[in-house]
């Protein structure tokens, strides 16, 4: 489990991090518990996994739980060492993450639509955009998007539990945090 939350964090792999994800990813490769063990097949690794399969296959569908309905699920898979359910759960899961990445498309190109069709957000220096509608799991995903596309600090916000809520990403040297502590 700690192999798993160091690589799909991305936290640097130096130190005890190095010793933990190695004697994780051996622990993986060699007896997985239960849970993993089905996550890992319905991500269709089928070789030796490595910490680029944690970050890439592994993480985003544990994270996708909580993303679409609630992280809860990937607790019970991660937790469970009944086959059966672990397989039920993990199928789940996997829909979850392609639902997720469907939702991050859409949201995605609702985003670039909106700052694309307004000169003024075209040429801003900042991307700030909300919609109530938008998932709220995914959109720290959309705003890192927007950040590779358009370079400027973005805030995404949409609604929830009728509050607006939001993700904000930044880029070198700017430091968001400061700015929007600036308005308050």
């Amino acid at each position: 489990l700690v192999a798993v939350s160091i690589a799909s964090d991305i936290v640097p792999i130096t130190g005890e991090n190095r010793v933990m994800a190695y004697f994780g990813l051996k622990q993986l490769n060699e007896a997985p518990r239960t849970g993993l063990k089905e996550i890992i097949k319905e991500a269709e690794v089928f070789r030796t996994l490595t910490v680029e399969d944690i970050v890439f296959k592994i993480g985003p569908r544990i994270n996708a739980a909580g993303r679409m309905e609630t992280g809860s699920k990937a607790v019970e898979l991660l937790i469970s060492n009944d086959t059966k359910l672990a397989t039920g759960i993990s199928k789940e899961i996997n829909n979850f993450n392609i639902e997720r990445r469907s939702v991050d498309r859409l949201i995605t190109t609702e985003a670039m639509r909106m700052i694309s069709d307004n000169q003024r957000t075209v040429n801003a220096k900042t991307t700030v955009l909300y919609n109530p509608s938008w998932k709220k799991g995914v959109i720290g995903i959309v705003a890192s998007r927007l950040i590779e596309t358009y370079y400027r600090p973005t805030v995404i916000l949409t609604e929830s539990n009728g509050f607006a809520t939001g993700s904000a990403r930044s880029v070198q040297g700017y430091d968001l945090y400061q700015a929007i502590e600036a308005c308050s």
